[in-house]
């Protein structure tokens, strides 16, 4: 595989659940970046008397905090959805997919919102940005 050939961020859309049941994934339009979806593993030291040097394993895994920014825009649905859901200490299923892959592909996650802020800078856009917490596993998902 060529270079050329890795995505580029906007070939990358974040989506939201609906909660409802099927769930429907609604693109997150207003969002212009992501940083920090992934899982870590702590080291556990588990060397013993018998051993003759340090010996580890990796403990359960955990979700990372990640961040969302979003452009404010008046009425947008899923900004609001995620506030609504701060205040609410739900948790939201979430779609990192590759747009127009075949077959479809894309990393499902839960998070919970941890935090928002706003930033109404004068003279420049405004931007929403929420911390998340993965909450289970992260999947790749090929159907």
């Amino acid at each position: 595989m060529a270079s050329e050939d890795t995505l580029i961020g906007n070939e990358l859309r974040l989506q939201l659940g609906d909660g409802n049941s099927p769930e429907a994934f609604v693109d997150f339009c207003s969002i212009f970046d992501v940083a920090g979806l992934g899982e870590s593993k702590p080291l556990i030291d588990v060397t013993t008397l018998c051993d003759l040097a340090r010996v580890f394993r990796n403990g359960l895994k955990e979700g990372a905090e990640l961040t969302i920014q979003a452009n404010f825009i008046q009425g947008d649905e899923q900004t609001r959805d995620l506030f609504e859901r701060y205040q609410a200490d739900d948790l939201a299923n979430f779609r990192l997919v590759i747009v127009d892959s075949s077959p479809s592909e894309y990393f499902a996650f839960r998070a919970t919102i941890l935090g928002w802020q706003i930033t109404p800078p004068i003279g420049e856009k405004a931007v929403m940005q929420f911390t998340l917490k993965v909450s289970g596993a992260v999947e790749w998902v090929h159907d």
